[in-house]
Order: C-alpha cells, then structure tokens, then sequence
C-alpha cells in the first residue's frame, strides 16, 4: 500500500512538475534510485564454515556411526530484503540457509534454516527463525556483519540453535557480488 501511495505521489508531482518546467525534477529521482539501491542488493551466495554440534548428531547416531562434534559445513544463502525507500534505515530480511556437515566424516548432515531479521545499514545484522535438522526442530538465531571488499560482499556470520541434546553453534562465510 505505500509502495503504491509512494508511487502515485511520484507520478503526480512528475506530471505537474512537467506542465510547468521543461526538466525533470531532481528529489523524486533520487528517491527512486536510493531504493533501487536498495533493492539490488541480493546478498544470496555460497557459504562456507564450521560448526561445533554439542550432544552429538542425531543423524550419526541413527546411521551407527561416530561423529567428532566439529565439523565442517556447506551450503547456500537465498535472500529476500524488503527495501525501506531509505539507506538510512534498518533494513528487514528474510533468510533460507541450507548447509551440509560432516562430509569430511563420511556423514551428509543436512539443515534448513529460515530467519527473519533486520540489517544496519553499516552491515550488521541479526535474526532469528526455525532450523530444521536430523534432531528436528530447533530455533536458531544468528549476528554477524558483511564487509565489503571491492565489488564483493563478504558476510561472517555467527548462529546458535538450541536443541534437546544440546546446541548446534556455526560461524559461516561467503561470498557474493554487489
């Protein structure tokens, strides 16, 4: 609704500003384009990390195999933002994360992570949402900051997810091009 409001507010003051000057108003584009700035920011890309599984794996113990409780993790970022209009602002983000651990194990521990959260425009950012393991469901909540390096972002993100047999802790990397 105030994407629309905002919208049709930029199309009225364009045309009346038009009818009466023979160049284009410079306030409305700058509005435009600091939410187009906004909105291609896609921060979705592969992620790296290790993860520290206290309590053991749910899914090893199943299988009968042991599991060291550090492990390596694999996975990808897909993101969605949902832009402001204002640099200046917090922005919301929804998060889905998949990873894989415990390949160097000879194990395929899969998760699914979703998050809702808010980023700084300094980069920071946290969240918290359901994780879905071998253990089933758990809550996760996740900090962390991208640093920008040239052309890439470069997020380093720390979770935690609570669980019945205790607590799944990860520090992830990545990459992606902004």
């Amino acid at each position: 609704m105030r994407r629309a409001a905002l919208c049709i507010s930029l199309v009225c003051s364009v045309t009346s500003i038009r009818s009466t000057h023979a160049q284009l108003p410079v306030a409305p584009v700058l509005v435009v384009r600091a939410a187009e700035y906004v909105l291609n920011d896609d921060r979705s890309g592969p992620r790296v990390g290790v993860g520290y599984i206290a309590g053991g794996s749910v899914t090893a113990q199943n299988q009968g195999k042991s599991f060291a409780p550090v492990t390596s993790m694999f996975g990808w970022q897909l993101e969605r933002q949902f832009p402001t209009g204002r640099k200046d602002e917090p922005l919301p983000v929804t998060e889905f994360v998949v990873l894989v651990a415990g390949m160097e194990q000879g194990l395929f521990l899969p998760s699914a992570t979703w998050l809702l959260g808010l980023r700084q425009p300094n980069g920071w950012e946290a969240g918290v949402g359901p994780a879905l393991t071998g253990a089933g469901v758990q809550l996760a909540f996740a900090a962390g900051v991208t640093h920008e390096v040239g052309r890439l972002n470069v997020p380093v993100n720390l979770a935690i997810a609570p669980g019945r047999r205790g607590a799944a802790i990860s520090l992830t990397t990545g990459f992606n091009v902004h």
